[in-house]
């Protein structure tokens, strides 16, 4: 049972070809929209604020906070067991390094041509507003992922697969990432490997996650 986790560039295309993976695939699509009601489900909603918002040193030492990265890091564990599975960002890769059976993909572009595709597609005029877009949203990733995890959110050593769309084609992409992942699909783990399918799993953040993606087949 695999689960792809896809952390992507702002400007990337990567939310796209996350899609079209799953739909090639006929995984489930896990987004931010998903995670917000399975924590709805599960009685916490403050996860989305504190993701889009750089953390300082005081938000790191807030019990609040480190309650819902915690809850967060459960709802990881919990869709990986489910398995088949594109999970969008929301710090998937770091959640969920340590089992074997998930796939780790980055899609990243140079910052000129996210800030060119981010102008287009939200029809800005002003290239100085696209760049600070891209930069901001950058700064957030980087320091949640950094101040939660310990983690470099763009070192490609913790990645599987990553892909530079400024040089790839988003069908390539999508056809690199289906590739590995039957790949993984069909490998034998050696008996103790870290898999998702022995994480310890609520079973009430079970039924939360059943109650909005429905019942797993």
């Amino acid at each position: 049972m695999t689960t792809i986790t896809i952390s992507r560039e702002y400007g990337s295309g990567g939310a796209d070809i996350a899609r079209q993976v799953a739909k090639t695939l006929g995984y489930e699509f896990v987004d931010k929209r998903t995670i917000e009601g399975i924590f709805r489900q599960y009685g916490l909603t403050k996860f989305n604020e504190l993701y889009t918002s750089a953390p300082s040193f005081w938000d790191l030492t807030n019990a609040t906070n480190l309650l819902i990265v915690s809850m967060l890091n459960e709802v990881m564990e919990a869709l990986a067991q489910r398995g088949q599975m594109v999970i969008l960002g929301r710090g998937g890769f770091a959640s969920l390094s340590d089992y074997a059976d998930v796939l780790n993909v980055r899609i990243q572009a140079p910052p000129a041509i996210r800030v060119e595709r981010v102008m287009a597609r939200e029809k800005l005029a002003n290239r100085q507003q696209a760049e600070e877009r891209v930069t901001e949203d950058d700064k957030a990733r980087r320091k949640f992922i950094q101040m939660f995890y310990n983690k470099r959110w763009d070192a490609e050593s913790y990645f599987n697969l990553v892909i530079d769309t400024g040089s790839v084609s988003s069908e390539l992409a999508v056809n690199w990432i289906i590739e590995a992942a039957r790949g993984l699909e069909q490998k034998q783990f050696e008996p103790g490997v870290a898999t998702s399918q022995q994480a310890a799993v609520d079973p009430v953040l079970v039924d939360a996650i059943n109650k909005v993606l429905g019942p797993s087949g």
